[in-house]
């Protein structure tokens, strides 16, 4: 069956964006740049909401959320590129946006994957960014050091073991909301006695974090750590949606940023 929807999904894809359907690189590497992921991820997110998407939804209109995302162009190319009038596209993709956000595939307790009896260290933990349209009038509360504009704060999780991310809260304004305020406001409740989560500097608090300083014993193995999730970030940040300026009211980004996560 997924075989089959994956199929489906590539040559619907395929028609978007008029070119031949035989599977070849160029072709798939098309494809992942308009849509974000691969035909056979495009089907499980498809399956996995078979339980909750409305009966009238068709696999196409799951494109054109993903397009939406990933491009995120104006809603005159959009239409353009789906066939779709305005109200007709902005209807399913803000539906196929809640329920893929909705689906609960980050699971805490996922951290614990491959882990050993006596490890402490299951999470690291760092926060990032997001553009959006600076507020009026100018409040400083929404102001990230990262870009030096108005932006919104998430922290992401991820466990050292599998690479999964297990892990994301946030939506505050980045200037009101230092990394340390907000895994004090939830994250630290959440972990067990005594777990340690790798961290950078700016979570400056030894009864939870193991961040970089002049003592620790293996910097470079918490150097690798932390650059890995870096590349996690970066790699959320290339759906044009998270990595742009977001230009919806903030609000809406909640769903927003948990979509990508959870595909």
């Amino acid at each position: 069956m997924v075989d089959t929807m994956a199929s489906t999904f590539w040559v619907l894809g395929c028609a978007m964006l008029d070119q031949a359907s035989s599977m070849t690189l160029t072709a798939l590497r098309r494809y992942r740049a308009v849509f974000g992921i691969s035909p056979g991820s495009t089907s499980v997110a498809w399956s996995l909401t078979d339980a909750t998407r409305p009966s009238t939804s068709r696999p196409k209109h799951l494109l054109w959320c993903l397009m939406f995302l990933k491009v995120y162009a104006s809603e005159g190319v959009h239409c353009c590129l789906s066939g779709a009038d305005e109200k007709t596209f902005r209807k399913w993709v803000w539906l196929w946006v809640d329920l893929l956000a909705n689906l609960r595939v980050i699971v805490w307790d996922r951290r614990f994957e491959l882990s050993r009896p006596h490890n402490r260290a299951f999470v690291s933990l760092d926060g990032t960014d997001f553009r959006i349209w600076e507020p009026v009038p100018y409040d400083r509360k929404w102001y990230s050091h990262k870009f030096h504009g108005a932006g919104l704060r998430y922290e992401v999780g991820v466990c050292m073991r599998t690479g999964n991310i297990v892990w994301v809260n946030g939506g505050v304004p980045c200037g009101e909301w230092p990394d340390l305020r907000l895994a004090r406001d939830s994250y630290v409740h959440c972990v067990r006695q005594g777990e340690i989560t790798y961290a950078d500097k700016g979570y400056r608090d030894a009864n939870y974090f193991y961040f970089n300083h002049a003592a620790m014993a293996n910097p470079q193995q918490h150097k690798d750590i932390m650059c890995r999730h870096e590349t996690m970030n970066k790699r959320l940040k290339q759906f044009k949606i998270l990595g742009g300026v977001f230009r919806h009211v903030p609000y809406t980004f909640i769903p927003v940023v948990s979509m990508p996560s959870q595909i």
